[in-house]
């Protein structure tokens, strides 16, 4: 008998699984709760990612919260065990994924009713297309995780499209519009939809054109919020996650003198819509 044939039939004869801890982190506590559903119902792996449309593989990183859910798979676990539990609580066990500083930025932006974005090299992350979010995700890492950031970006982008949306001013380099993320197909979407957005009373976009020498925001991106209550918070991005959020005050008050100086150089919003139009039509 071969060693993979010996291998299969260990987990056909239902070789124990390892033990999995409720008590660790949500994400952890989801993927519990969908073993001991399954454990309770005698299925394998197998036999309970047959009846969810997905691979066991996908089925096993969930139950060891090494891949987050999403409502697809929420609702299918919902419909298979009787319950409300995995569409009720996806979404956190998903967020429980996202680093800790990351996590608390999203928190802050999705409660903010005016959010100020500078990013020297890419289009800000509210006004990403899909497919240059996935673009930029598949550059350090896998297809799955890559799915999941992608998705959880589009999330993020819900804020702008409810009943009483944030005030957005993104202010974004030229460089960061000739970039060919994707491609020039996928950059002249990309474009197209940032154009989109300028007809949207509360999204305001300026970019600092390329001829500017220096200025106060070549050391890195910030994310000012404000909120109808309680103190203003910025956040800046760093490499591998590594972004912090800034809750000083006098932190924030010299993130916010910078952000005015680095306005201060931008160009108006006509001319960069025809900045923009101009970059999108010599594609």
């Amino acid at each position: 008998m071969t060693t993979f044939s010996c291998r299969k039939e260990a987990a056909t004869m239902g070789r124990p699984s390892n033990p999995l801890d409720p008590n660790g982190s949500f994400a952890e506590h989801y993927g519990w709760k969908i073993r001991t559903l399954r454990e309770a119902k005698g299925w394998s792996l197998e036999q309970l990612a047959e009846r969810l449309a997905c691979s066991a593989g996908h089925l096993s990183k969930l139950e060891h919260a090494h891949k987050s859910p999403d409502e697809q798979i929420a609702r299918l676990l919902d419909a298979t065990f009787k319950t409300d539990y995995f569409t009720e609580h996806w979404e956190l066990a998903a967020r429980d994924q996202i680093p800790a500083a990351a996590r608390s930025f999203y928190e802050h932006e999705a409660e903010a009713d005016r959010i100020r974005v500078y990013v020297p090299t890419l289009v800000p992350g509210l006004l990403q297309i899909e497919a240059y979010a996935r673009t930029l995700a598949l550059v350090s890492l896998s297809a799955d995780r890559a799915d999941e950031v992608v998705a959880e970006r589009l999330r993020r982008q819900q804020i702008l499209e409810r009943k009483a949306p944030p005030k957005l001013l993104a202010i974004v380099e030229e460089g960061a519009l000739r970039r060919p993320i994707g491609g020039p197909e996928v950059l002249r979407e990309q474009l197209a939809h940032l154009d989109r957005s300028l007809c949207q009373p509360h999204i305001t976009i300026q970019v600092v054109p390329g001829r500017t020498a220096a200025h106060a925001g070549l050391a890195g991106d910030v994310t000012l919020m404000s909120f109808k209550e309680g103190c203003d918070t910025a956040f800046q991005e760093g490499l591998g996650g590594t972004g912090r959020m800034v809750v000083d005050p006098d932190l924030v008050a010299r993130l916010d003198e910078a952000y005015d100086l680095i306005r201060s150089v931008a160009l108006p919003v006509d001319q960069t819509r025809l900045l923009i139009e101009e970059i999108r039509e010599a594609l």
